[in-house]
């Protein structure tokens, strides 16, 4: 209903939305994938290969049905790409959006807390994913792959989560060097040579989310994790800014938040704060391209935080 709704309100003159069928899942229901960006300034060649060339970011929730908070930060995150603020249409205009809202509906109608139908965790079976027992993973897999074959990798690839013990909202990410020097292995990490670039997101989160705490994230890639959609999109697919973005099911311990329990509004806040995350990177990793005023980011930011005060 959510996606129908953002559909029927949205104006098709300035935001490209379209709403398709990822797959089916074991009990027949369907997986939404939805694409948002911003309409072509014109139907010139030039404006039409603009639109086309747009680079991707792909993002997904609710894989593990009981983490509902992933579902609010995603409504965040959807209702604030469909809006008419100036720095959401600069988004549009910047990323082709790919969102997976629920890879896991089964699980989510029918009430469980981690696993599918199939009685599996999704979130380890991306290595392998079974066309039959885990469609979603397969062709959220699949569709991720075709990407990297067509040469438009996505720029970042982020799976919401909910997490029942820690607080606050904090990403796991990957990094090569900071898993040897983490696990003492042999080689010295000091002899990797890494881009730290898969750092930029969360530490510009850091400064403009509330809820966001830099010290909790960590980009060490445990065996354990092997499979999840964070460590197979990283490692087999190449997108370098692969994370899971974690929400506290508690509340938080730092921050305008802190001693609070954390409440839709704030993981709504955080969907939308993720989206100028995503504005600020594009400044930094295209100066030249990309000019919006850096006032008019800190002005957007501070909608977003009085739209979203907490009364207690």
């Amino acid at each position: 209903m959510h996606l129908q709704k953002l559909e029927s309100a949205h104006n098709p003159q300035q935001i490209y939305f379209r709403r398709d069928v990822l797959c089916e899942t074991l009990s027949g229901n369907s997986c939404p994938l939805v694409t948002i960006t911003a309409m072509p300034e014109s139907n010139y060649y030039e404006h039409i290969c603009q639109f086309r060339n747009r680079p991707y970011v792909f993002l997904s929730a609710r894989v593990h049905p009981g983490e509902t908070n992933a579902s609010w930060v995603m409504k965040g995150t959807l209702e604030y790409l469909m809006s008419n603020s100036p720095t959401a249409q600069s988004l549009r205009e910047c990323y082709i959006f790919k969102i997976v809202p629920m890879l896991n509906p089964d699980g989510v109608i029918n009430g469980n807390h981690r696993c599918s139908l199939s009685g599996e965790d999704l979130n380890r079976q991306w290595q392998s994913p079974n066309p039959d027992l885990h469609p979603t993973i397969y062709h959220a897999k699949g569709l991720l792959q075709y990407l990297a074959a067509v040469k438009r990798l996505p720029l970042v690839y982020c799976d919401y989560h909910g997490h029942s013990r820690k607080k606050n909202v904090f990403m796991y990410g990957c990094s090569i060097k900071e898993t040897v020097w983490h696990t003492n292995n042999n080689a010295s990490s000091c002899d990797v040579v890494e881009d730290v670039g898969y750092r930029t997101l969360p530490k510009i989160l850091s400064h403009i989310a509330p809820a966001f705490c830099m010290s909790s994230c960590s980009f060490v890639v445990e065996k354990s994790k092997e499979s999840t959609a964070r460590v197979v999109v990283w490692r087999e697919i190449g997108v370098q800014r692969s994370y899971t973005m974690e929400s506290t099911l508690c509340g938080c311990d730092q921050g305008k938040y802190k001693g609070l329990q954390i409440g839709t509004r704030e993981l709504e806040e955080m969907g939308a704060k993720f989206c100028v995350g995503l504005l600020r990177l594009k400044r930094l990793t295209s100066p030249l391209e990309y000019s919006l005023p850096s006032s008019l980011l800190d002005f957007e930011n501070d909608l977003i935080e009085s739209s979203c005060k907490v009364t207690r």
